[in-house]
């Protein structure tokens, strides 16, 4: 900033305040982005990116109708960009104008029928609306119209996938590498849906075909992990997980894999590395001020989460099932909310401080004395739902808080479980259970695989939860 300030030449200057304000804005602090971003407004108050990069931070903020009317006036401006379209239909969805946001992407994609974000805008609006599978109807008349466009095949697959439709996403697979023999996209494509399907061995050929194409490619090597734990090779995916690690050595999914390995070639290593007893910590919540107990205070969380729980469906990408999950960052300007991330410090800087820099577990050499949540989401689930097994590839340490919980009697039902992955593995069980209680928090490594038992019976599901990465002790 203090740069910033002092540049004469004033390109340099915008462009100085810009990245503060992005990087304010990653760092969960939307006021000081504001400031930023303003100063370079002052300086160009013309600037386009600038005014985007303003009505973006009022979105991120829970500013929903400043971000629509600031994205609208670009749109107006610059009615030629499916860019500004895509923002704008994003904005509408999150102030709850989702048949807005529906009309003026369809009307979009009349104009640009090839155009990647708007279609999966409008796979998303389907989808959490209750199409279905059929949420992708409008990207298979664009593939049907150009199918030589063979990025939409895969963005029709990708889509599928996730819908839970992994026959029709196959198909489209299949279709696409028949018209791009030999293309990696499709193989690894192909081969990381066969593993969803259960066929991990007949996904090794794909999965090596796109290796031995691009050796040099990272991603398409740790595409193989998956399909080689479940096709029972873990000593070639813990060769190819350590070779990985070498380069990107706080990789959460790789970790994971690496200690699936482990588990499964009975080395002892595995328990070193999980080490439960010490890195999967239980605290209980103590009430904000003001409030006589955790009780009262869940009640008043409960309302300010339940608000933000606008869609009758999960996001396409998540790991839940029969449930919702909000698709930004929890409000720190909430006040209720303001007050839960106030109370968690406490615990979170309890378990940081337990840490010691000089171990070489990966949970352990990353600690810097201090901590930064980088994101933050509630879910809630109604009777039968769960949490698919997964990790959180961009965190460190992880969480789960309990804010409402049904009463069921079934055994388990509900708990959290960690170790079991996705797809399931024999060998690779749940080794650990929690049985959640309202006011609890869990803290644990982002690399542990976690789901949820599911639960049939009782009331809803709520929680808050949150990742957090490493940073200087303050």
């Amino acid at each position: 900033m203090a740069t910033a300030k002092s540049l004469p030449d004033g390109a340099s200057a915008i462009e100085a305040w810009r990245a503060i304000a992005r990087a304010n804005a990653n760092l969960q602090r939307p006021v000081a982005a504001l400031d930023a971003i303003d100063r370079a407004l002052r300086l160009d108050p013309d600037s386009a990116q600038s005014q985007l990069d303003r009505a973006l931070v009022l979105e991120a903020d829970g500013r929903t109708d400043e971000s629509c009317a600031a994205l609208e006036s670009l749109v107006r401006a610059a009615p030629d960009s499916p860019q500004l379209l895509a923002h704008l239909a994003r904005a509408l969805r999150f102030a709850g104008r989702d048949a807005e946001a529906e009309t003026r992407v369809v009307a979009g994609l009349e104009r640009w029928p090839l155009d990647v974000p708007l279609h999966r805008m409008l796979a998303e609006i389907r989808w959490q609306a209750g199409d279905g599978a059929r949420s992708v109807a409008r990207l298979e008349r664009a593939i049907a119209e150009f199918p030589g466009e063979l990025q939409l095949r895969l963005v029709a697959a990708d889509l599928l996938r996730s819908a839970g439709a992994l026959e029709p996403a196959l198909a489209q697979l299949e279709e696409g590498l028949r018209r791009a023999p030999g293309a990696a996209a499709f193989e690894t494509s192909i081969g990381a849906l066969l593993g969803d399907l259960g066929r991990p061995r007949e996904a090794l050929p794909f999965l090596r075909a796109a290796v031995q194409r691009l050796p040099g490619s990272a991603p398409m090597a740790r595409n193989l992990l998956p399909a080689l734990v479940g096709a029972g090779e873990p000593a070639e995916a813990l060769r190819i997980a350590d070779a990985l690690l070498r380069g990107s050595p706080d990789d959460q999914q790789l970790i994971a894999w690496r200690a699936t390995a482990l588990r499964l070639l009975g080395d002892p290593a595995y328990d070193a590395l999980v080490d439960h007893a010490r890195l999967v910590r239980v605290f209980h919540l103590a009430p904000p001020p003001g409030y006589a107990d955790i009780v009262a205070f869940n009640t008043a969380l409960t309302r300010e989460l339940d608000a933000l729980h606008r869609a009758e469906r999960r996001p396409l990408a998540q790991s839940i099932r029969g449930g919702v999950q909000t698709e930004r960052n929890l409000p720190a300007r909430n006040p209720v909310i303001g007050e839960f991330f106030a109370a968690l410090d406490a615990p979170l800087r309890d378990y940081v401080g337990r840490l010691d820099a000089k171990r070489a577990h990966p949970t352990d050499r990353r600690t810097l004395g201090g901590y930064r949540i980088a994101g933050s989401w509630s879910v809630r689930l109604a009777p039968g739902g769960f949490h698919t097994n997964h990790v959180h590839p961009q965190g460190w340490i992880s969480s789960a808080y309990y804010v409402e919980l049904p009463a069921d009697d079934d055994e388990r039902a509900g708990w959290l479980k960690f170790g079991e992955i996705s797809p399931p593995v024999v060998g690779c069980g749940p080794d650990l259970y929690i049985r959640p209680q309202p006011g609890m928090l869990v803290l644990f490594p982002s690399f542990l695989w976690h789901g949820t038992v599911p639960f049939a019976r009782g009331g809803r599901r709520l929680t808050a939860a949150f990742d957090v990465v490493p940073a200087a002790a303050t």
